[in-house]
Formats: C-alpha cells, structure tokens, sequence
C-alpha cells in the first residue's frame, strides 16, 4: 500500500521525470491539504488584504505549487507550508495580545478627513488622490459630500471606512 501511494503521487519523482497522472494526484492531495492548512490559518487568512495575509497567500501559493511540480521533495514542501501557517498563526496571536506587534506587523489606520477637513499630507502618504478618497466616501458610506462624514480612515488593509455624522 505504502509504494502504491509513492507511485501514485511520484513520491520519488522529479520535475523532469513525474507523469502527467502524477501530477494530477499530487494536484488533488495538495488541494485537500491546502485546504487543511488553511482551516489552521484561521478565517482572516483570505479574508483580509493586510500586508501579512498577502504575504502568507504568496508564499503558500508558491511552496505549494512546488509540491504539485516536483521541484523539492515532497513531504519537505508540505513542512514548509504547515510551518509557514503555523508562524501565521502564531503572529496572529501575538498581535491579540501586544498590540504594539500588532501596529507593526499589521500597520496604523491613518484619518484621511474629518468633516470637510481632508487631511493631504495623509493622502500623499498613502498615494490616495483626491479622487480616490471621494470614490471611498461613495462606496463606504453612500455619501457624495465629505461634509456628510465625520472621519474617513485609511484602514491598515488598504480599505477606505467612512463614519458618517449622527443625524
């Protein structure tokens, strides 16, 4: 059973000599260990555009296409990405309980306008133009007048919120 399985996924297999049928097994037993690992990574891992979750989504993209290709032993690339996700994870919780890790691996929401009161020197910070920031205002809160805000804010995964003045 065990050189069954080894064939199957060319378990001693290279780029250059795997088989189109074992790249397929190897195809779907790395689909269902992603989505494994990504049940370990948590629900944020892809639902957020931060800087670390797009960093995690590459490099897992990236270490498990090597498993399907052949590129590096197998069970090695499988290491890597449980570890990968295990670090992930790991930071995660850091970032709960010390805030200040969180500020620096995660980045500061900055206040892009309050009221009418655009803060520029915010948006060139964040290569956001004027343009930009109303079409936030539009999409965030439905708003067409920046007076109608009380903060817009530069969120640390790159989206536009819009806190709109009590009526």
């Amino acid at each position: 059973m065990k050189e069954f399985f080894a064939n199957l996924i060319g378990l001693h297999e290279t780029a250059q000599t795997i088989s189109a049928g074992q790249i397929s097994a190897r195809t779907v037993l790395v689909f269902l260990i992603a989505i494994v690992l990504l049940r370990v990574s948590g629900r944020r891992t892809f639902a957020s555009n931060s800087a670390l979750e797009m960093v995690v989504k590459f490099m897992l993209g990236a270490t498990l296409s090597r498993a399907i290709a052949a590129d590096a032993p197998f069970f090695t690339i499988l290491a890597a990405a449980l570890t990968l996700v295990l670090v992930h994870r790991a930071l995660a919780y850091l970032t709960y309980f010390f805030p200040a890790i969180g500020r620096l691996v995660k980045g500061e929401a900055s206040i892009l306008a309050e009221g009418a009161t655009v803060h520029h020197h915010e948006l060139r910070r964040a290569s956001i133009s004027p343009e930009a920031l109303q079409s936030g205002l539009r999409v965030g809160a439905n708003l067409d007048d920046l007076a109608q805000a009380e903060t817009v804010r530069l969120e640390h995964d790159g989206t536009i919120s819009v806190v709109k003045k009590a009526t």
